[in-house]
């Protein structure tokens, strides 16, 4: 019941954008192409859902290409290892009204499952990957120029027979960004509330939140992620990590 809610809500959402307003058509044909990406080495490669965690140094690689209301986003994180850890692959489209943004995305991840296995008293660590499907719906409310918060949802559809069946993740959380510590250093904040629902079974509401520390125009900056569980199904710890960030 749940998967057929939702997928109504992002059907229903999407069919209003469009038929409010033809003009943004017109708007992607005129837009330019935009080119962006970013690269993280991180001390602890983390993850909302801990089943997802790599709890290693990590490198974590992402990209987007948008032009007008469409955007597609990859992403292929690594352990410090070389090894791949997950892979992401959004496709997106957002409606801009006015204060808000309504955006809906569909993602095809790929999980890398690391495990040993002893054959002739030798241990050997195997890599298996997890397909998933996942859908996204989400509203963004522009506060000023610098602030704005959003409501999210994703819902998490395992491919594989070992795979999670299938999960739900809620979010709502603050983006604030250019907030002056001095004249050479900004700081960017972004509190987060999330609540986890899968078939593992586990289920948990969490709060974290990420800083960015960023010196003029350099496109080098310094981040912290913190994760703390409130109420979790099984039992669940609390985790962190510090990232170096190259964005261009």
């Amino acid at each position: 019941m749940k998967p057929l809610l939702f997928t109504f809500l992002t059907c229903f959402i999407t069919f209003k954008a469009f038929s409010e307003d033809k003009k943004d058509s017109i708007q992607t044909q005129k837009s330019p192409i935009q080119l962006s990406g970013n690269v993280q080495l991180t001390n602890n490669g983390i993850s909302p859902v801990p089943a997802f965690a790599l709890g290693k140094p990590a490198l974590m690689t992402g990209f987007s290409i948008k032009k007008g209301n469409f955007s597609f986003s990859p992403a292929l994180n690594y352990g410090i290892d070389g090894k791949p850890w997950v892979s992401n692959s959004w496709l997106r489209v957002q409606f801009p009204r006015k204060k808000f943004t309504f955006r809906t995305g569909i993602n095809w991840s790929l999980f890398f499952k690391r495990t040993n296995i002893t054959e002739n008293l030798q241990t050997f660590e195997v890599q298996r990957v997890n397909k998933y499907l996942e859908f996204e719906a989400a509203t963004t409310y522009k506060i000023s120029e610098n602030s704005s918060i959003q409501a999210l949802c994703w819902y998490t559809k395992g491919i594989d027979i070992d795979a999670v069946k299938s999960g739900y993740f809620y979010s709502l959380s603050a983006n604030i960004s250019k907030i002056r510590l001095s004249n050479s250093v900004k700081l960017a904040l972004k509190p987060n509330l999330f609540y986890i629902d899968n078939s593992i079974p586990f289920k948990g509401l969490f709060a974290s939140g990420i800083a960015v520390w960023s010196y003029k125009n350099l496109p080098v900056s310094i981040s912290m992620q913190a994760v703390k569980p409130l109420i979790v199904t099984p039992k669940s710890d609390f985790n962190w990590n510090i990232g170096l960030n190259f964005d261009f």
